[in-house]
């Protein structure tokens, strides 16, 4: 089938915000400081104001509400006020009748900053004399987990492995930089932008501006790509164009350039995880020991929700008996960190199935067969100690790739190389929960109207962000219906027009989101029922298919859809409804960390095959096979473009993606010295492997996919360079410098 959004997009008819223009429009570009730590002292604009064009300079005093935008911590205001945090806080909003003008005026406006000491590693940060970056301390969180009897565990080991693993920053490079249309009503005020939750944009807007939800409209623009970071910045951006467009009375556009959108954005969180495991001489984990520390740069944002993920994840998808971990998310005086694809699940990944492929080595077991081993299976419990009933499918999908794969050809046709050139392949596997976490309620909601000529109207609060997940939505919607797919029509993400569906994030985009979508059709089908028994003088069951309504026990009996509609409508009985689906109760002990985290999980396994260069230190990934435990595939076609997707971005930031900073400042803010993988670093992505463990509370069975396919490829590749040339690699990127660096000190 064809993606309900495939032709606008390739035709170019899709508005994106920034191709947006609206009677006696402004453009706004925001003021930043250069200083990475510093009181704020004053804003001086008057030289700004005298540029031809500029109409305003707004500052923190200019915001109506609470100047305030933190997400898990209060500690981010929307402009900075009395402190900046790092190079590239904002400041101040310049409005002006052009982008150039407006542009042009952040040159001139002068930012009064006096400096203060800066730390820029959590090391540093975590120093008893370190300064303090915010009044409560430089860590913004904690987690730990406490399951077993871990010392003794490592007591009766027969083999331990000890490692420090060290990961940089990752930027989305979303195609669409951040961008909002802020248009003033009469009362009101709507805001068109880039974004992963309407709800929540309004609810920061809200505060922001002192006003109701109710007067604040939210519409999610076609989203060119999101990847977790337009959940963080969607507010932020969307906020700063409320407030000029609230001050100034007219409607503002804010668009960010890309120098801007990567000094500002959010990233990846760099992290440093020691790692110790232990098994038995059988080859069966006993358990692990982790030490995590976040980098959150300066504002928390979603920094402890991202470490609780990485606590929650930290043995991998095995059974460990025992379990202990710390994790904690430390302040620095640099970019913020925040929501990105796997959300802490690739950091801990990497970290686990490293150990994974090490202990593998000193057992002398094949690194798949190791897994096979201790791979969860129904009935036994995560790293957070809940139990598995079903939807467990990571032992089928390790024995399906093995075999795909070839596995056991490639392992010993690779690997022995000692010329330039050396292929090695590896595996990897990885586990990621789907819905929010830490006890955090999750929901979602949609409506389904069927209008008089049986078309239906679609709506949903989850966001179309190249994904796909609406046009999973609308084919369920079309088989509970019996309808064909372009009868259903997707209206926009509208706050006025739908509940709350909650962010989309965590996956939940389908699983969550397509649930509250059958909700709404079941609803709407059974009021339809009623009137196709009324219509066929029958009282039996009623089926629809293909448009056509019939009776199960006489099918000769039928009437079109349409038919079944138009009477519906003259009876008085409206066929729309609200659909909501409420996941399932989750919950955490504080004190050890342990309880159910997640309502499911996507289980994934990639093998990689790649040729190592080692004359140059280049890495070239030659093919990757992928098998996902997905529930059930409500579209093949979606899943595998999001698995190739994701391995595309995860061969980015496993070999060439490095943000680099000195004392704060980012020096490679452009697409020219960040380098992100091209057509000529993609590799042969086979054919997915789709695993069909279904969850039982879902639409279908269906679980998500998006993130989880990235999680595993970048220790996959760690793992496939460790095969083919003995090195093994602690750190991402995993850079061309730093293999040569290894393979020198081999040749010495």
């Amino acid at each position: 089938m064809v993606r309900l959004d495939a032709w606008d997009k390739l035709s170019g008819r899709l508005k994106f915000t920034g191709d947006m223009k609206v009677h006696g429009m402004l453009h706004a570009k925001v003021v930043r400081s250069k200083i990475p730590h510093g009181v704020l002292k004053g804003v001086s604009d008057s030289e700004a104001l005298g540029i031809p064009g500029v109409i305003a300079v707004y500052t923190a005093e200019d915001i109506p509400g609470e100047n305030q935008v933190g997400y898990a911590v209060e500690d981010q205001p929307l402009l900075a006020y009395k402190r900046v945090r790092f190079i590239g806080d904002p400041v101040a909003i310049v409005v002006a009748e052009s982008r150039r003008s407006a542009w042009l005026a952040c040159q001139h406006v002068e930012v009064d900053v006096d400096p203060l000491p800066a730390v820029f590693t959590v090391e540093d940060a975590l120093k008893p004399d370190a300064p303090k970056i915010h009044p409560h301390g430089n860590v913004a969180e904690t987690s730990r987990i406490r399951k077993g009897d871990v010392d003794e565990a490592f007591s009766r080991a027969y083999v331990t492995v000890e490692n420090v693993y060290r990961l940089e920053h990752q930027e989305h490079v979303y195609l669409e930089t951040e961008a909002a249309l802020a248009i003033p009503e009469s009362g009101r005020i709507t805001v068109i932008g880039g974004m992963q939750s309407p709800f929540l944009v309004r609810r920061m807007i809200s505060r922001v501006l002192g006003l109701e939800e109710s007067r604040i409209r939210i519409i999610q623009a076609p989203t060119g790509g999101a990847f977790g970071g337009k959940d963080d910045m969607g507010p932020l951006v969307c906020g700063k164009a409320a407030v000029a467009a609230y001050n100034i009375g007219r409607p503002v556009l804010l668009v960010y350039n890309r120098e801007e959108s990567i000094v500002s954005s959010n990233k990846r969180h760099p992290a440093i995880i020691r790692y110790a495991s232990a098994v038995d001489r059988n080859g069966k984990l006993l358990g692990v020991k982790v030490d995590i520390t976040m980098d959150v740069g300066a504002y928390a944002n979603r920094g402890p929700y991202v470490l609780w993920r990485a606590t929650f994840h930290s043995a991998g998808p095995y059974h460990v008996p025992n379990v202990w971990v710390d994790g904690r998310a430390v302040y620095t005086n640099k970019v913020f960190s925040g929501s990105f694809r796997g959300f802490g699940d690739p950091q801990i990944h990497f970290a686990a199935e490293s150990q994974m492929d090490i202990l593998a080595q000193k057992l002398g077991m094949d690194p798949l067969e190791f897994r096979l081993k201790n791979a969860l299976r129904p009935g036994q419990d995560t790293t957070c100690g809940q139990v598995l009933d079903h939807s467990v499918g990571i032992v089928e999908a390790l024995t399906r790739i093995r075999e795909a794969s070839g596995w056991d050809k490639l392992r010993r046709l690779h690997g022995r190389d000692k010329g330039r050139y050396r292929r090695g392949v590896g595996v990897a596997c990885a586990y990621h929960g789907i819905s929010t976490s830490k006890g955090v309620p999750d929901y979602s909601a949609a409506s389904v109207i069927v209008n008089r000529d049986a078309t239906v109207l679609y709506r949903s609060g989850i966001c179309m962000l190249g994904q796909g997940s609406l046009t999973g939505h609308a084919k369920i919607v079309a088989e509970i219906l019996g309808i064909p797919l372009d009868w259903i029509r997707i209206s926009e993400r509208d706050t006025d027009s739908v509940p709350d569906s909650r962010p989309t994030h965590g996956s939940r985009g389908l699983m969550a989101g397509g649930t509250a979508a059958a909700d709404a059709a079941w609803k709407v089908r059974r009021k339809l029922e009623k009137v196709a028994r009324k219509i066929l003088g029958v009282n039996g069951a009623i089926r629809f298919r293909n448009g056509i309504v019939y009776a199960e026990d006489s099918p000769e009996k039928a009437v079109s859809f349409r038919k079944v509609v138009e009477e519906a409508y003259r009876l008085g009985i409206i066929p729309a409804a609200y659909g909501f689906y409420h996941l399932p109760e989750r919950y955490f002990d504080p004190e050890t960390g342990l309880g159910k985290a997640y309502a499911c999980y996507t289980f994934i396994v990639n093998v990689v095959e790649l040729q190592v260069d080692t004359l140059t230190g280049e890495v070239r990934v030659l093919r990757v096979w992928s098998a996902a435990d997905v529930g059930k595939a409500i579209d093949p076609l979606l899943i595998r473009g999001q698995i190739e997707g994701a391995i595309v971005q995860g061969i980015g930031y496993a070999l060439m993606e490095r943000l680099v900073l000195r004392e704060g400042q980012i020096l490679n803010p452009n697409l020219t010295d960040y380098t992100i993988p091209v057509a000529t670093d993609t590799p042969e992505i086979m054919e997915p492997i789709i695993v069909e463990d279904e969850y039982r509370n879902s639409a279908f069975g269906a679980k998500g996919v998006a993130e989880a396919a990235l999680i595993p490829t970048p220790p996959a590749i760690a793992n496939a360079i460790n095969h083919a040339t003995d090195i093994r690699l602690k750190e991402i990127p995993m850079t061309r410098e730093k293999i040569l660096k290894y393979l020198e000190g081999e040749e010495s």
